[in-house]
């Protein structure tokens, strides 16, 4: 009908003569086949699938349809179909905010939780190295006392910035809670990871956070880091290592990289 030509940018002459699925993506076309047969037995249904404009892009829709079945078998079927692109861009939109933080625009705890989970998947097929770090801002709470809670917001807002511009676009840089955060390393040895934290740290010292023309923040973050096993079950275990090295870092006197490797807790910077 009129309107779908429209949505997908044909002409009449286009598409007259042409079956429906041919503007169907491969990617759903079997989709499609399957609610038909369904359809068939049960008179009606619908389906989400998505069209071929004429410009090569994709059209989200919904087809509702009924099935007109008499005594001689089947004899058409009647559909409204739904441009769902709309609803599709709002879907998308709650899934973002879903898994990012808002204070620093980065992924969440529950963002992590599902690159890690691919993430592993590719390293167990390639047998790539995946390494973790995971840092925490020292005495941050000192930071807040001192300055106030917005103060300590900019703080956490500049970290992330320092940091994005230090780790690639392609390694995932999590804030999982209060000013802890957490960065998954593709294709990253342990010892890789080791110095790129510790150019991180570096960077955070040449980076104070400004509040005005005469009042600059000066803070550190301690640094733990561990190779990833793709064969366990989730990225929790290599959490509790990388953890176990921030915490000796802690310990140690913080603004410090440590590692943690077979059951061994490697200091690189004091």
């Amino acid at each position: 009908n009129r309107t779908e030509l429209e949505w997908l940018g044909y002409q009449k002459d286009d598409v007259i003569g042409r079956d429906f699925r041919d503007f169907v993506s491969p990617e759903t076309r079997a989709g499609l086949d399957s609610a038909f047969r369904d359809f068939i037995e049960g008179h009606e249904g619908s389906v989400e699938c998505e069209l071929l404009c004429h410009d090569g892009e994709r059209l989200p829709v919904a087809i509702e349809a009924t099935v007109q079945i008499t005594e001689n078998g089947y004899q058409y079927t009647r559909a409204i179909v739904f441009d769902l692109t709309e609803r599709k861009r709002i879907e998308q939109l709650l899934i973002q905010q879903s898994m990012t933080d808002p204070l620093t625009g980065l992924g969440n705890r529950r963002y992590l939780k599902t690159q890690a989970d691919m993430d592993m998947a590719r390293a167990r097929r390639t047998g790539h190295p995946l390494s973790l770090i995971m840092v925490d801002l020292d005495h941050f709470k000192r930071i807040n006392d001192a300055y106030g809670h917005d103060n300590g917001d900019r703080v956490l807002q500049a970290f992330s910035d320092t940091a994005r511009q230090q780790f690639r676009e392609e390694d995932v840089l999590c804030r999982i809670g209060g000013e802890e955060f957490a960065v998954l390393l593709r294709e990253t040895t342990s010892e890789q990871a080791m110095k790129i934290a510790e150019r991180v740290r570096e960077a955070i010292h040449n980076h104070p956070v400004c509040l005005g023309e005469s009042t600059l923040i000066d803070y550190t973050a301690s640094f733990g880091v561990t190779s990833v096993d793709p064969d366990e079950s989730s990225l929790t275990p290599a959490i509790k290592r990388a953890d176990s090295a921030l915490y000796e870092a802690k310990a140690e006197g913080r603004d410090q990289v440590v590692t943690y490797v077979a059951e061994r807790i490697e200091n690189i910077q004091t």
